[in-house]
This record gives structure tokens, C-alpha cells and sequence, in this order.
């Protein structure tokens, strides 16, 4: 019990080590404009049609075609019932109303955590849209699907929202959560959440793989993109204070 116990407490500081070096090196300016860079890039290949020829691609499109028809053959109704649920997390509506709030709860404390959701979400949202409007992608058949969708399928809007909004959303709290139970609890609900409503949308018969690890990659990217924008920022106010502080106290300690 005792090893099992030292085991967990490991794994949890070595993921709370990882997690940390990762934001401070979102915060170093020449990572930073690296990583910026190659987030444009990609997001200019997404809306320019560059991925195109990814959907092209025979064995991709053997994957998608062949998972899309073996669930719609094992699908139960107890099944329906469950990830119609979930897939309700990634509904727009319910999106966009938890965002609202949370940004809400946030702003007077925790301004910093509020807008980095918020530019996350709208952000990856946006390109969402782009990419649904260059591409047009077709939805799976009606006939295997249980849910009928009026937009085009790539990238996924739910998939994307799984990681903008609740595997961010975990992160930050996971940043500022003391104990180690609370720690991996959000850990925990960040992993599992993006996978749960990317496979309701599976499961439902609503998307293609690719359109779910299109839509997560979008919101990996953006939410990179919020935590080293505003964690920069920060830097360099803190940077800024410390000059000016040190200009303030020179006049005195020469004196």
C-alpha cells in the first residue's frame, strides 16, 4: 500500500514537473514567436486547402469509411442514450454559456486564466468555421448516423471544443489547485472529457476520425497559442516592473 502510494505521488509530481517546464517554455520570447510561427502556418494551411489532399488520402479515407459503418453495426441504445449525452458538452449552446460564465466567475480574480479561455475558444472556433466553409466536406451517410447535422463535417466543432474549453479549462484549474487529489482530478477530467465527446461524436455516426483529430489539433493549437501569448505578456510586465523598480531604488542607494 505504502509502495502504491509513493507510485501515484510520483506520477503526479513528474506530470505536474512536465506540465510546468512546458508553460515556462510558452513563456520564453523566442519560443514563443517559433511556436506562434508554426501555429499560423498550420492555420493557413487548414484555410487554404492544404489539408485537402490529406482527406484525398486513400488509407485515410478506408479508416474513416470503415469505422463509420463497423459503429454504426454495434451501436446499442443504451449506447445512444450515453454519448447523445455527452455530445451535449460540445453543442454550441452549452458551450458558449459555460464559457460566459466561467469568464465571469474569473474576470476580477484570475483575468489572466478568463482571457486566455476566451482567445482559446474564439480562436479555434473561428477557424473551425473557416475550415468547414473551405472544405465542405460531406457528413458520414444518413443512414448511419443518428444524429443529422446541417454543416459540413471537417473539422469536428465538438472535438475542438473538448479542448479549447474543458481540457483547458482543467488545465487551469489544475495550475491552481493545491492538493495532489485535486491535481489529478483535473488531470484526470482534461484527458478524458476531449475523448469522451470526440467519441460521441464517432459513436453518433455525426463525424470521420479525421474530422475529430482535425478538430482536436485546432484546439491543442489554439489553446497553446492563449497560454503563451498571456503567459509572454505576464513576463514581460513582471520584466518591466522589476526595471523599473531598480531605476527607482538607484537615485537612493547611491545617495
Amino acid at each position: 500500500m505504502g509502495t502504491g502510494f509513493g507510485y501515484d505521488a510520483c506520477m503526479d509530481q513528474s506530470s505536474h514537473t512536465y506540465v510546468h517546464r512546458l508553460h515556462e517554455k510558452l513563456e520564453r520570447p523566442r519560443f514563443f514567436v517559433v511556436f506562434v510561427s508554426i501555429a499560423l502556418l498550420y492555420i493557413a494551411g487548414l484555410t487554404s486547402g492544404l489539408v485537402e489532399d490529406v482527406l484525398d488520402n486513400e488509407t485515410i479515407v478506408r479508416v474513416d469509411g470503415w469505422l463509420v459503418h463497423w459503429l454504426a453495426a454495434h451501436r446499442t441504445p443504451a449506447g445512444i442514450r450515453l454519448f447523445a449525452g455527452i455530445s451535449l458538452l460540445g453543442n454550441w449552446q452549452v458551450a458558449v454559456a459555460l464559457l460566459a460564465l466561467v469568464v465571469l466567475f474569473l474576470w476580477k480574480h484570475r483575468r489572466t486564466a478568463a482571457m486566455t479561455l476566451a482567445l482559446a475558444c474564439a480562436g479555434s472556433e473561428a477557424t473551425v468555421f473557416l475550415g468547414k466553409a473551405g472544405f465542405g466536406r460531406p457528413r458520414p451517410p444518413a443512414v448511419l448516423a443518428v444524429v443529422q447535422e446541417l454543416d459540413a463535417s471537417f473539422p469536428s466543432g465538438h472535438a475542438n471544443i473538448s479542448v479549447a474549453l474543458y481540457a483547458l479549462g482543467c488545465y487551469l484549474l489544475f495550475r491552481a489547485a493545491r492538493s495532489r487529489k485535486a491535481r489529478a482530478l483535473w488531470l484526470a477530467l482534461g484527458c478524458l472529457l476531449p475523448l469522451a465527446i470526440g467519441f460521441s461524436r464517432l459513436y453518433l455516426g455525426a463525424h470521420y476520425l479525421s474530422d475529430v483529430l482535425a478538430g482536436w489539433a485546432v484546439g491543442c493549437w489554439w489553446s497553446l497559442l492563449a497560454l503563451g501569448l498571456f503567459g509572454y505578456l505576464r513576463r514581460r510586465r513582471t520584466v518591466s516592473r522589476a526595471a523599473q523598480s531598480a531605476v527607482a531604488t538607484a537615485p537612493a542607494n547611491s545617495g
